[in-house]
């Protein structure tokens, strides 16, 4: 009974140890695979010479760190010199138009001057000319009296027949006309006093002139002109205020592509440098090339068998040659065989032998959080795809330290 169980469990140890072998070796596994990233190209925004901050290829660079500067020792500055040329053309003629209003102001007060004098002038005139009115009203008021009381005798005298008819005609003749110099010289005084009134506001009635003095018709048309020369200076104002702000706009554009920064986007690696210090740079230049640890993948090759066999999101196990962990990847891309083309912007291109099989990319959260491995750019290793026999004791293993 003995002999049959120690059979069995050879028979078991035997068929275990098949399985093992043939498990280990048919497991989807890549031929090969290799710690890959994006490549980023930091181009030059501006023409210049460049100044590099960072020269030793593969240093790490940290996120938003100085790789160099450049700077145009001739910038293009006709665009500013137009404007400015522009802006003072303005301020001569904005000037050019204050003086203009300068000098009309003087003018006008010689002008407003020369109409107060002439109203006060032509009041005392009128005033004048009214009081001689009045007396001569007065005057003619006494004859008028006087004819009246001739007028009166004479007609008592006819009466009595002393007058001749003839004589009383020319008496009654004579008061009539002494009435009329009355009236005349009472509408005389009411003209005057209506032209006085006129001329106390400063208009001037009668028949031969207009309705005021050339000083204030003067005034009159220099209002007007300095109004629309008010206007045209202010419209220069604002024209000088909008160059001013296009000014501002240029210098600070000016200042913006005089000198540029060229910065690191990311965490990386310094991979390539495609200029040399101090050479000339052309705008959209490629200057430097880095890898983006942030990107890190493992792209991998495997059989036509594997391939056709895995999906995107399926588990997979990545293991660094000569490093005894085992990190946890997830599928990314599959990208079939002769895939050249999306090596293009990695840092690690494929080898014709790779191109002959089928392409895989893969995630490995762990590697890449990994402040050793994270950035391992070209560091090789193997992918598993499917769970292998001795994978329990590998895990026990590595939980040991062995």
């Amino acid at each position: 009974m003995s002999k049959i169980l120690k059979i069995v469990a050879g028979l078991a140890l035997v068929i275990a140890a098949i399985y093992a072998i043939l498990g280990e070796q048919l497991a989807g596994t890549s031929t090969d695979a290799t710690v890959n990233a994006q490549v980023v190209t930091i181009r030059s925004p501006i023409d210049g010479d460049l100044t590099l901050n960072l020269r030793t290829l593969g240093m790490r660079v940290g996120a938003n760190q100085l790789i160099g500067t450049v700077r145009d020792p001739r910038p293009d500055e006709t665009r500013l010199l137009e404007l400015q040329r522009n802006q003072t053309t303005l301020t001569s003629d904005r000037d050019r138009i204050r003086d203009i209003i300068a000098r009309l102001d003087a003018s006008r007060g010689v002008f407003e001057r020369q109409a107060a004098a002439y109203v006060e002038g032509r009041v005392d005139q009128l005033e004048a000319r009214l009081a001689e009115t009045r007396a001569l009203q007065q005057a003619a008021e006494a004859r008028a009296r006087e004819a009246s009381a001739t007028l009166q005798r004479g007609t008592e005298l006819n009466r009595s027949g002393i007058q001749t008819a003839a004589e009383l005609s020319r008496v009654r003749s004579a008061y009539e006309v002494a009435t009329q110099d009355v009236e005349a010289a009472r509408q005389r005084a009411r003209y005057l006093t209506v032209e006085l009134a006129a001329a106390r506001q400063g208009i001037s009635l009668g028949d031969s002139y207009s309705d005021m003095p050339y000083s204030r018709q003067r005034l009159r048309e220099i209002d007007l002109r300095v109004a629309e020369l008010t206007a045209e200076a202010n419209e220069r104002e604002q024209r000088l205020k909008t160059l001013a702000e296009q000014i501002d706009a240029e210098r600070v554009r000016l200042g913006r592509f005089q000198e540029a920064r060229l910065v690191s986007p990311s965490p990386g690696i310094l991979w390539e440098i495609m200029a040399a210090n101090q050479e000339y740079v052309r705008r959209a230049q490629d200057v430097v090339r880095m890898v983006d640890c942030s990107t890190a993948i493992v792209t991998a090759s495997v059989r036509e068998t594997v391939y056709n066999g895995l999906r995107v999101g399926d588990p997979a196990q990545f293991r660094l040659l000569g490093d005894g962990r085992v990190f946890q990847a997830t599928v990314a891309r599959l990208a079939g065989s002769g895939a050249s083309s999306i090596y293009r912007n990695l840092a690690v291109g494929a080898s014709p032998g790779q191109l002959t099989r089928f392409d895989v990319a893969l995630t490995v959260p762990e590697l890449a959080a990994d402040p050793e491995l994270g950035c391992a750019i070209g560091r090789t290793g193997r992918v598993v795809f499917s769970g292998r026999p001795l994978d329990f004791w590998r895990r026990l293993r590595d939980q040991a330290g062995f």
